[in-house]
C-alpha cells in the first residue's frame, strides 16, 4: 500500500503527512479511477453504437490520462485539479444532452463533483466553480423547456438533477467552510504554542548559563584539582543540554533536534577546552528532544573521558561519527590514546552515565573497546521526523 500510494500516485514527491501529500495522491486517484469507470462505459457505448457520447468519453480519458502524465513535473497540484474539473464538467454536461448506454453515469459524477470542488479548490473558489456550474446545467432544462428539443431527460427530470447538484454544493460548502474555520483557528493556536515553547526553551537556556556562571565562579575558589575538575565536567554536561534548548528556539520547531548542527555544537564547545583535535562526521537527523539530549550527554560524556584520560600530555585525535546503517543508527566515539582495560571495574561517573543513557535509546546497546585508544559504540534505533 505504501508503494501504490508514493509511487502510483505519485505521493513520493511531497513530504509525508503534509496537506499536499493527501491532494495529490487523490487527484491521481481520481484520474486513475476515473479513466477505469469512463473506458467501461466507453466500450459499452462501443458496443451499442453510441459513437458521439463514446467520442466524449475518449476526450475525457485522453486529458485524464495528460494531466495524470504531466504531474507534478510541469502541473501543480491546482492547474491539474482545473484540468480535471474542466473534464468532469464537460463530460456531464454533455452527458445529459447526448444519449448513451448508460446516462446515469452522469448522476455519480454530478454527485462527486462537489466534493472534489471544494476539497481542492477551497471555498472561495469553489463557490465561483459552482455558480458557474449550476449556470451551465440551469442552461440545459431551460433551453430544453423552451425548445421543446427532448434531451436524455425530461426538463422536469433536469430541473430536478440542477436543484440536487445545488443542493449538495450548498452542503459541502458548509462543510467545507466549517472545516477551514477550523484548520484556521487550530494553525493559530499551534503558531502561538510554538512561540510559547520557543520563550520556554529561551527561558531554560538563560537559566542553565546562569547556574554554568555560578559553577565557574565557585570553581575558581577551589584549590583541589579534584573538586575543581569535578565542577568543569559539571558546567560541560549543562552546556549539553544548554545547546539543545538553544537549537530548538532557533529552529521552526520546538520539540525537534537538529542532530548534525546540536553534536557538531557541542564538539565546538568542548574543543575550545584542548588541544586536542576533535573530528566529526554527523548524519544530519531530525530527531526527538529527549532522544537527543540523551545522545547529546553521550557525546559529552565520551569526548570528555577521552580528553581527560586518552592522552599523555601528546596532541591526540578524537573522531566521532553518527551514521545510519540501514534501520539502526550508530553514535561511534574513537580517540588515538593509551586505552584502557575493559575487564577491569572502573569507579566512573562518566562511563556509568554512557552506559545508563545508552539503555534509554530505543533498542539501545553500548560496545567499549579499549585496546588500541578507547572505542565507544553505541547503536540504537531512531525513527527520523520527516
Amino acid at each position: 500500500m505504501n508503494f501504490f500510494e508514493s509511487e502510483i500516485l505519485k505521493g513520493k514527491y511531497f513530504p509525508l503527512k503534509s496537506r499536499d501529500r493527501l491532494r495529490a495522491t487523490m487527484v491521481n486517484l481520481f484520474i486513475l479511477t476515473g479513466v477505469f469507470i469512463i473506458l467501461l462505459y466507453a466500450y459499452e457505448n462501443l458496443m451499442q453504437g453510441y459513437y458521439a457520447m463514446l467520442v466524449v468519453e475518449m476526450l475525457i480519458v485522453f486529458t485524464l490520462m495528460v494531466s495524470y502524465l504531466v504531474f507534478p513535473h510541469y502541473v501543480n497540484i491546482n492547474h491539474t485539479s482545473y484540468m480535471i474539473l474542466g473534464a468532469l464538467t464537460f463530460l456531464i454536461a454533455m452527458s445529459l444532452v447526448v444519449p448513451d448506454q448508460d446516462p446515469e453515469l452522469s448522476l455519480f459524477w454530478l454527485a462527486s463533483l462537489p466534493i472534489f470542488v471544494f476539497f481542492f479548490l477551497g471555498v472561495k473558489k469553489g463557490i465561483r466553480w459552482s455558480t458557474n456550474m449550476f449556470i451551465i446545467l440551469l442552461f440545459i432544462p431551460l433551453f430544453s423547456f423552451v425548445t421543446g428539443i427532448k434531451f436524455v431527460y425530461e426538463w422536469e427530470l433536469l430541473s430536478q438533477i440542477v436543484l440536487g447538484y445545488l443542493i449538495i454544493s450548498y452542503v459541502l460548502y458548509i462543510i467545507e467552510s466549517e472545516r477551514s474555520s477550523y484548520e484556521e483557528r487550530l494553525n493559530v493556536a499551534l503558531e502561538e504554542n510554538k512561540i510559547l515553547f520557543k520563550e520556554v526553551h529561551h527561558r531554560t537556556k538563560n537559566n542553565m548559563q546562569v547556574i554554568m556562571g555560578l559553577l565557574e565562579t565557585q570553581s575558581f575558589k577551589i584549590d583541589d584539582p579534584k573538586y575543581k575538575k569535578m565542577f568543569e565536567m559539571h558546567v560541560d554536561r549543562l552546556k549539553a543540554m544548554s545547546l539543545m534548548h538553544k537549537n530548538l528556539y532557533t529552529n521552526q520547531s520546538y520539540e525537534e533536534v537538529d542532530m548534525q548542527q546540536y553534536l557538531e555544537g557541542i564538539a565546538r564547545s568542548l574543543q575550545t577546552y584542548t588541544t586536542h583535535r576533535i573530528s566529526t562526521d554527523i548524519y544530519p537527523a531530525i530527531v526527538d528532544m529527549k532522544i537527543a539530549m540523551n545522545i547529546g550527554l553521550i557525546f559529552n560524556e565520551a569526548v570528555t573521558n577521552s580528553i581527560e584520560h586518552a592522552f599523555n600530555g601528546d596532541n591526540g585525535e578524537i573522531d566521532v561519527q553518527f551514521k545510519r546503517i540501514g534501520k539502526r543508527y550508530i553514535l561511534s566515539i574513537r580517540d588515538n590514546g593509551k586505552g584502557f582495560d575493559t575487564t577491569k571495574t572502573y569507579k566512573s561517573l562518566g562511563m556509568t552515565l554512557i552506559k545508563d543513557l545508552a539503555t534509554t535509546l530505543p533498542n539501545g546497546n553500548v560496545n567499549i573497546d579499549g585496546k588500541d585508544g578507547v572505542v565507544i559504540d553505541v547503536y540504537f534505533n531512531l525513527e527520523e521526523f520527516n
